[in-house]
């Protein structure tokens, strides 16, 4: 598990706005998501109120919402604390990913337009070169925008929704991701397996691809972790 550090609730606070509840949670939410409160960690409402300059009952709110969401456990009579990232939890995840994207793939290899084409063909190649850069950060984004380019192409109205979710709590993996050079060259390469397939109209292979990547990626983050001796349970 990672170390409890409530320093990292020392947030930069925007402006106040009349929702506190929601802008509560934003902040919290965030913070959470970039692992700047990390997995395990007990977030302290007393902390929180001083920092946010809120009640407490806003605060409640937030956390109860973020816990409807999966990102936090409430533990009765001891308190809120951030969820826990076991190895479960990341193939659970990516399988599910697995499963929506691999249909996003095989439907997005008929439905391409050209001009889409010509766009996958950009990202690509953006993404290659902020690896090249070192840039890793910038990679998270290009990797995440590849992604959700081809997810509008799952034209069910349920399972975006559940992708879009899914994209909250998975968010932290990708964090975690990106400190694997070795993730980040192969999700490059395995990118590239899924875009040719599609520029070739081949559904099933983009399909077989993308499903093989997000299995690949989990396997490569649990590898990761459990190197680092960083497995969160």
């Amino acid at each position: 598990m990672l170390t409890n550090n409530s320093t990292t609730q020392n947030l930069s606070i925007p402006k106040k706005p009349g929702a506190l509840a929601d802008w509560s949670y934003e902040i919290i939410k965030q913070q959470i998501l970039d692992l700047d409160i990390q997995p395990g960690a007990q977030l302290h409402i007393e902390i929180f109120a001083e920092k946010l300059d809120v009640s407490r009952t806003p605060l409640r709110e937030a956390l109860q919402r973020l816990a409807s969401e999966g990102l936090v456990e409430i533990r009765p009579r001891v308190g809120y604390f951030v969820s826990d990232i076991t190895e479960q939890d990341i193939r659970d995840l990516l399988e599910i990913r697995e499963i929506i994207e691999s249909r996003a793939a095989h439907r997005a290899a008929n439905d391409l337009t050209d001009k889409e084409m010509e766009i996958l063909k950009e990202m690509n190649k953006a993404t290659k070169q902020a690896v090249a850069k070192g840039d890793y950060n910038d990679f998270l984004e290009k990797e995440i925008s590849f992604h959700n380019f081809l997810h509008k192409h799952i034209e069910n109205e349920h399972l975006t929704a559940l992708v879009e979710t899914l994209n909250n709590l998975t968010y932290r993996e990708r964090i975690i991701s990106i400190k694997s050079k070795e993730n980040v060259e192969a999700t490059v390469l395995e990118h590239q397996r899924i875009i040719d397939a599609l520029l070739n109209r081949d559904a099933d292979k983009a399909a077989w691809y993308m499903a093989e990547h997000l299995k690949n990626v989990s396997d490569r983050i649990v590898k990761f972790l459990i190197e680092k001796e960083k497995i969160y349970e």
